[in-house]
């Protein structure tokens, strides 16, 4: 971590690369996979018609990574939705689906909410601090 740190701060004022050797190292461990926009569109329509569930621009992108970078079909690929389509009706109109994302009742009101954040310092112990603080007990 430390060494990735310093390689991003001296390639903000100078041009460098990684070694090939690390390059190899990290490729055996990590795959990645553009998606276009029509692509996306795509694989929201085609998730939809095969499970009846409407996934979100993001998401559809994380399942055609998933499903061109597989490496193994005997594995089960779990993929996380990233957000709600409601937040993205352009997405869900282009994959030319006849259906609106619908908001949970409990956030039907979520684009009228005022919006609240808090600035913290890049300190790795305050920020816990604060999620421990502030975060919801079950």
């Amino acid at each position: 971590g430390k060494a990735l740190a310093e390689l991003m701060d001296k390639w903000k004022t100078e041009a460098g690369s990684i070694e090939q050797h690390r390059w190899d190292a990290a490729r055996a461990l990590f795959d990645s996979w553009a998606v276009n926009d029509d692509r996306t569109c795509d694989v929201i329509r085609e998730v939809f018609e095969s499970t009846e569930y409407l996934i979100d621009p993001h998401t559809a992108i994380g399942v055609e990574a998933a499903r061109q970078c597989r490496r193994n079909d005997q594995i089960p690929m779990i993929t996380l939705a990233t957000a709600h389509p409601a937040k993205f009706p352009e997405a869900v109109a282009k994959s030319g689906l006849d259906v609106t994302a619908q908001l949970p009742h409990h956030l039907t009101d979520l684009f009228e909410r005022e919006e609240r954040y808090e600035v913290l310092p890049k300190d790795l112990s305050k920020v816990q601090a604060y999620v421990a603080k502030n975060r919801r007990k079950s």
